[in-house]
């Protein structure tokens, strides 16, 4: 009688550990299909970040928007002539004239 217990306990724990295994194999195949997904999604963005940096890059050229504001705008480019340094400046001794408060609210409408 306990050697056909044994037997049947043996049955059982070998069946057991087959559907686990069974199981298993399932689960990781799904893990592996979702990780494959995964993989072509990151490939995917990858690919999409690189035409936008492109995309970006041809948008903000100088010289496209260099033309386009001479297009599309009157301002004129600056002349290296009209830059200068701030020691250039005149130096103003006298202090500027305060302004009253009063002043202030009298302009205003």
């Amino acid at each position: 009688m306990k050697r056909w217990l044994m037997n049947i306990m043996c049955v059982f724990m070998a069946v057991s550990a087959g559907a686990a295994l069974f199981v298993l194999k399932y689960r990781v195949i799904d893990e592996e299909a979702a990780l494959a997904q995964l993989h072509r999604q990151i490939l995917s963005d990858k690919r999409e970040i690189h035409m936008l940096k492109a995309d970006w890059a041809l948008l903000n050229d100088p010289e496209r928007l260099r033309l386009l504001v001479e297009a599309q705008t009157p301002w004129q480019t600056v002349d290296p002539k009209q830059v200068i340094n701030l020691t250039d400046l005149p130096y103003r001794s006298a202090p500027l004239p305060a302004v009253r408060p009063a002043l202030l609210e009298e302009e205003q409408p």
